[in-house]
C-alpha cells in the first residue's frame, strides 16, 4: 500500500459510480453490494473495513448501527458528507483499529485484502478478530484470479478513470484465499464465487442486470469475485 497514493483517487468516485444506476461499472457495484447484504445476518453493530467513500453503509444495513473505517481521508470525509445517517458514521484510521476488544457483531471486508500484501493482511484480519463478539462473522470478497478476472482487470486499466496495475498487488483464487484464512483459528463457514454476465447486461437494461443476478447458474467457482464468511468461536 505504501506505494498508491490512496487519495489520488477522485474523491467520491465509486459511490457517484454506484448512484449513477446505469451502466455496466454501476451494476457491478450494485450486484457485489446486494450480494453481501443478504449475506449478513443476525447483527446488530456491524463494522466496514475499507469503507471508502460509504456507499455500502450508506445504502446498505440501514435498520442496523454501522461503522465504516478507511485510510483514504478524503474519502472518508466525502462519506460523512454524503453517506452519513443517524445509525451510522465513518473514521479516518491507520493501521490498528480503534475499538474495543469484541465491539461488533458482525464485519465487512469488501474487495480489500487484494490491495494488501500477506503481512498487512494477516494483521487486518487479526485486528478485525479482536474487534468481533465471539461467534461473531467476518465477510470477506476478493478478486478471483482462476477466473476471466485478469482479462477484465486489463480492459479496466486501459479504458477506466481507475486502474488497478498498482493497487492490486496480493492476487486471490479460491484456494489460494482459502489457504490464508485456515491461519485465524476461525470456521470457515462459506466460500464460493459469484458475479458473472449479470453486470454486463446493463449495457442493455440495468434493471435486467440486478433481475438476473439473483438467479442461481452453477458457477464452478469461476465467478469473478470469491465471496467468504469465517466465524470466531469462544476465544
Amino acid at each position: 500500500m505504501e506505494n498508491f497514493d490512496y487519495d489520488s483517487i477522485s474523491v467520491g468516485y465509486y459511490d457517484q459510480v454506484f448512484k449513477k444506476n446505469k451502466g455496466i461499472q454501476s451494476a457491478w457495484h450494485h450486484i457485489k453490494f446486494d450480494y453481501v447484504e443478504k449475506k449478513i445476518s443476525d447483527t446488530e453493530n456491524h463494522l466496514d473495513i475499507g469503507c471508502g467513500s460509504g456507499t455500502f453503509l450508506g445504502n446498505y444495513l440501514r435498520n442496523k448501527k454501522r461503522t465504516g473505517v478507511d485510510i483514504a481521508s478524503k474519502q472518508i470525509e466525502y462519506a460523512i458528507k454524503n453517506n452519513k445517517d443517524e445509525k451510522n458514521n465513518f473514521f479516518h484510521i491507520g493501521k490498528k483499529l480503534p475499538f474495543k476488544d469484541r465491539e461488533f457483531d458482525s464485519i465487512s471486508i469488501i474487495e480489500i485484502i487484494e490491495h494488501l500484501d500477506y503481512d498487512d493482511t494477516k494483521n487486518l484480519i487479526n485486528e478485525a478478530k479482536r474487534c468481533l463478539k465471539d461467534k461473531g462473522h467476518i465477510f470477506i470478497t476478493t478478486p478471483n484470479y482462476l477466473s476471466l478476472w485478469p482479462l477484465l482487470e486489463l480492459i479496466v486499466n486501459k479504458f477506466s478513470r481507475v486502474s488497478y496495475e498498482d493497487q492490486h498487488i496480493s492476487k486471490y483464487n479460491y484456494f489460494s484465499l482459502k489457504k490464508l484464512l485456515l491461519n485465524f483459528e476461525m470456521e470457515v463457514v462459506e466460500m464460493n464465487t459469484f458475479i458473472t454476465i449479470s453486470p454486463f447486461i446493463a449495457f442493455f437494461s440495468f434493471k435486467l442486470s440486478k433481475t438476473l443476478s439473483k438467479l442461481y447458474f452453477p458457477r464452478f467457482n469461476l465467478g469473478f469475485l470469491i465471496f467468504a464468511k469465517i466465524k470466531k468461536n469462544f476465544s
